[in-house]
């Protein structure tokens, strides 16, 4: 199974294990109301059937024991419509307690709010099969009673509506052709006719369903994005404190400017300032990083790269850039490489006091050193891409520059060559070295010169992470 599939696997199950758990909510607080109201509501029906059947006149009579025809002979109770009645709201008082009372799980909730509605429907087919004197109960019209009311009541998924109206078919056929004086054409219509009694309740559930579930999953989307915006502005405050501040010292300045594409991106940059103990910004080691990819995925590959550079620059705090080239590079092979990530590279060490800058550049964009008279060196990619290849076959071939009082090395990641303009051209190499060679800083140097350089010419939104160094000699 491929990464993006495992991650949509994993996505689709929080939705639907959140979704299934608001249902269960939502169907504790309502079968209570339910089973009371349906309770209710079928005890008042059988009250009116027996008031019906009694009233009047007839109810005085049978008070006073007369008959019709004025006899003293009074006519038979009603048991049988009094003890269906009386099981009826039995069994609704003790649903309500039991879905007070105990706290079931949604599984024991569905069986009983299924059983409820069964019961409902096929206690009242029952009893108008038995010709219950007084007959009480809607008979066929009380199952659609009782499944329109589930349906409008509880939150049943469509497949449940429809499992529902097939019990409630399978129940009425029985009693039906079990109880029935009729012929049997005369069954098989009414019991053929019966499914489409449950399609109101099931088109109610459908849409009812429908709703909820979008409604949920615009509220899931809309927390889960709350939730990572605030998850990413904690984040970027972490992986931007991975970088090293600026520094302006009597002999050299290091600025830079960073705007990731995302909230947190794959640029990265580390220095390390070495010298003797009183004098310790007369060395600068720069590690200037591209990791393939964006956003959060880039973000935690720069962590782990963080940890191998504050590792290597522990072990040897004067280590020389091909040497950092040839430790990253194994480390990305072996590590990384396997996942598809790669890593372009740009290892500096300035030293004031040899007048010198040493290089080597994994595939990286070529930096430019702008010398104190304006002229322009090229230091481009000395070996490939890290992680590309191992062992032997990667060679850093560092290179040495003179670096004296007033030059300027101005080095960036690709995000600033790649910006295009509304016309689809991209800035590139040339109009970097256009700008570095013929441009004039203001105070804030050359990195917010470049910065502002590729913001201006970039149409849109950022397409990628976009990191620009600047690091110069005092004069």
């Amino acid at each position: 199974m491929s990464r993006h599939s495992t991650q949509s696997a994993t996505f689709t199950s929080d939705f639907r294990a959140e979704f299934d758990a608001n249902t269960g909510q939502l169907l504790r607080r309502q079968f209570g109301w339910f089973a009371g109201l349906t309770g209710v509501a079928g005890l008042l029906l059988c009250a009116f059937d027996l008031a019906s059947h009694f009233g009047g006149r007839e109810f005085l009579r049978w008070a006073i024991g007369l008959t019709t025809e004025g006899s003293q002979q009074a006519p038979p109770f009603p048991w049988a419509a009094v003890m269906f009645t009386m099981l009826f709201t039995a069994v609704h008082a003790a649903a309500v307690w039991a879905s007070v009372k105990n706290p079931f799980s949604t599984a024991t909730m569905d069986r009983l709010m299924f059983g409820l509605v069964v019961f409902d429907a096929g206690v009242q087919v029952l009893v108008r099969r038995l010709e219950v004197n007084p007959e009480i109960g809607l008979g066929v019209w009380g199952s659609l009673w009782a499944h329109m009311l589930g349906a409008i009541f509880l939150p049943w998924s469509t497949w449940q509506a429809v499992r529902t109206g097939l019990v409630l078919w399978l129940v009425y056929s029985i009693i039906t052709l079990t109880y029935s004086a009729d012929s049997l054409l005369e069954k098989f219509l009414p019991v053929m006719s019966f499914p489409l009694l449950a399609i109101p309740g099931s088109l109610i559930a459908w849409l009812k369903h429908s709703r909820r579930y979008e409604q949920h999953k615009l509220t899931f989307f809309q927390r889960r994005y709350a939730d990572v915006r605030r998850e990413l502005v904690d984040a970027r405050r972490i992986h931007e404190a991975l970088f090293p501040p600026p520094r302006e010292t009597p002999s050299l300045r290091f600025l830079y400017e960073y705007e990731p594409m995302r909230q947190i991106g794959g640029d990265y940059l580390y220095a390390n300032w070495f010298g003797p103990a009183t004098d310790r910004d007369r060395i600068l080691s720069v590690v200037l990083m591209d990791v393939t990819g964006h956003g959060i995925p880039a973000a935690l590959t720069v962590n782990r790269l963080h940890g191998e550079i504050e590792r290597v620059f522990a072990e040897n705090p004067e280590i020389a850039p091909g040497d950092v080239l040839n430790l990253l590079n194994r480390y990305v092979h072996l590590t990384l490489a396997t996942h598809s990530v790669f890593v372009t590279a740009l290892c500096m060490k300035i030293d004031v006091t040899r007048n010198t800058v040493e290089y080597a550049s994994g595939g990286h964009p070529p930096a430019f050193l702008r010398t104190v008279d304006g002229k322009i060196h090229e230091m481009s990619s000395t070996t490939f891409v890290l992680g590309a290849c191992g062992g032997r076959d990667f060679e850093s071939d560092p290179k040495t520059l003179q670096f004296g009082p007033g030059d300027s090395v101005i080095a960036y990641t690709d995000g600033a060559i790649e910006a295009r303009d509304r016309m689809g051209k991209m800035m590139g190499v040339k109009g970097v070295q256009k700008l570095v060679a013929f441009g004039t800083p203001d105070g804030n140097g050359w990195a917010r010169a470049l910065r502002h350089a590729v913001e201006n010419h970039r149409y849109g939104p950022p397409a990628d992470d976009t990191l620009v160094v600047e690091i110069s000699r005092a004069l």
